[in-house]
């Protein structure tokens, strides 16, 4: 099999995530035109308990496994590749068996006392086996992104995400005359089930394709190789539990502060419902190209620092930071452009036109600063990564707290939080980089060339916009913003940004 570059690699995985965006916002279209803005308000109550528990038992494992196969096969010791693979595997498997009786015996604790909800009871027991296939199944993805294998992980994950959502739509049409707890436990239930089906795929691709050794070359103990896991993996699952448990913390938080602000009880639930269900997935959904890029950049990132080529590693630095802040930029041109109309096509709810709006303008550094974490990660400073989200954290929570309360403010309390929160972090992150010898940013090309291209596609697509709507034109979202992607394009490419001899390399796969 011919290898892929990291970039490449990210294009594989881009189009798979793209696929499975696709599916899953198909999923959020069709749960919250079935579901209500109420029931969408109790799924997210759940959701955060459930990606908790997904961090706390994966949230650093693929990312740690994928850093030590990448070591291990830079040194050409396969030997050491499979030892770390079948000494991660006992232990993550215990530990998620721990975590996962641990909540089967206290659902009905955490969804009264916690969630404040009991129709969250029966939602929460069907998710928690999804959890212990989901950290089996971490491990052979991070075999398989150490050696730049994306392709099979990749089309795993689509099929994964087709069964989850046919499972999911015949579900809800059986569960709904129970009603919302009821739901949502099918919801839950679908995750469960195309879980599984993805362990069972992904443990059949490794034991096909495991790579063999023939030299019997020495290895670590079985005690420094879990010693390495916990060093790296603690630090990224304790940071992707705070940011989880931020996230339970603004689904009790935010309806409770917005209740002082003068919304009742359900209304608040149904504000939390589209920020949550509706604006956050329209902001991360262009950010799926990111996400793809940071899977393949942190076992590039470490091959060349363990090999020292740092010609090779501030090429992969700024090359990535630049596809970051770029996509960014296109992302904030159609969300602040378009806000009522995506959230009227895609959830039939244009008035949350106005939070898309606000919350479109901080994608550009919240697509940077993810960037920014793939790159600490693969320099070993996950210590870095933990600090920053810290910060996050503390901003978002002030903000909620002080801010929603205000009747002038609201709910953009929490919208302020998270621009201040993503500007600040994106900063921090370049500030350490700085104090890197060996790291050296075009702070140019990365930031100032691509916002002349964002100021020309912004005009494009405002002034297309407008004539189209004038002249009665049906589709004039779509036309106009196709033009303005396009213009945005040739002006990168126009002023150097990227190259037509890159596109064609990256896409040139039998080289």
């Amino acid at each position: 099999m011919n290898k892929l570059t990291y970039i490449q690699g990210a294009v594989v995985l881009a189009v798979s995530n793209l696929f499975v965006g696709i599916l899953a916002f198909g999923f959020r279209i069709f749960f919250s035109r079935n579901i209500s803005a109420e029931g969408m308000g109790v799924y997210q109550l759940v959701l955060p308990l459930y990606m908790l528990l997904i961090t706390l038992v994966s949230g650093g494992v693929i990312t740690a496994i994928s850093k030590l196969v990448a070591e291990s096969k830079a040194k050409n010791n396969i030997k050491a590749v499979q030892k770390t693979i079948k000494v991660s595997l006992v232990m993550i498997s215990l530990w998620s068996l721990l975590l996962c009786s641990v909540i089967m015996l206290n659902a009905e604790w955490i969804a009264t006392q916690l969630l404040k909800d009991e129709r969250t009871i029966l939602p929460i027991m069907v998710c928690v086996p999804s959890v212990f296939f989901i950290s089996i199944a971490a491990i052979f993805k991070g075999y398989f992104y150490g050696l730049q294998d994306i392709k099979l992980p990749a089309l795993i994950d689509v099929l994964e995400k087709i069964i989850r959502l046919a499972v999911l739509i015949i579900i809800t049409k059986l569960t709904l005359p129970y009603g919302i707890e009821f739901v949502c436990a099918g919801a839950m239930l679908s995750m469960t089930l195309g879980e599984l089906v993805s362990l069972f795929l992904l443990n059949f691709a490794y034991n096909r394709k495991r790579l063999c050794y023939y030299e019997d070359k020495r290895t670590d103990s079985s005690l420094s190789i879990i010693s390495k896991i916990i060093r790296l993996a603690v630090p990224l699952s304790f940071a992707g539990a705070l940011a989880t448990i931020m996230d339970m913390i603004s689904a009790v938080l935010v309806p409770s502060q917005l209740r002082m602000a003068g919304y009742n009880a359900s209304e608040a639930l149904a504000v939390f419902g589209k920020l949550t269900g509706m604006v956050t997935p329209l902001i991360i959904f262009p950010g799926i190209v990111i996400y793809a890029l940071t899977i393949t950049l942190v076992p590039a990132i470490t091959k060349s620092h363990v090999k020292k080529n740092y010609g090779a590693l501030n090429k992969k630095c700024n090359d990535s930071l630049t596809i970051a802040w770029s996509i960014g930029l296109l992302a904030t041109v159609l969300c602040i452009s378009f806000p009522h109309e995506l959230c009227d096509v895609f959830f039939k709810s244009p008035e949350a036109g106005d939070l898309l709006f606000w919350m479109g303008l901080g994608c550009t550094f919240q697509y940077l600063h993810f960037i920014q974490f793939a790159i600490l990660n693969g320099l070993g400073l996950q210590r870095k990564v933990l600090t920053s989200i810290l910060i996050e954290i503390v901003i978002t929570v002030a903000c909620i707290y002080l801010l929603i309360p205000d009747p002038q403010i609201g709910v953009y309390g929490y919208i302020a939080g998270f621009l201040i929160s993503v500007i600040m972090i994106s900063l921090r992150n370049f500030a350490i980089l700085n104090k890197l010898e060996y790291i050296r940013i075009d702070y140019f090309r990365i930031l100032i060339k691509p916002c002349i291209s964002f100021v020309w596609m912004l005009a494009i697509v405002k002034l297309s916009n407008a004539f189209l709507i004038s002249i009665g034109f049906t589709y004039n979202m779509i036309l106009s913003g196709l033009l303005g992607i396009i213009s945005f394009v040739v002006l990168l490419l126009l002023s150097g940004i990227f190259t037509w001899n890159q596109f064609k390399n990256t896409l040139n796969f039998k080289k």
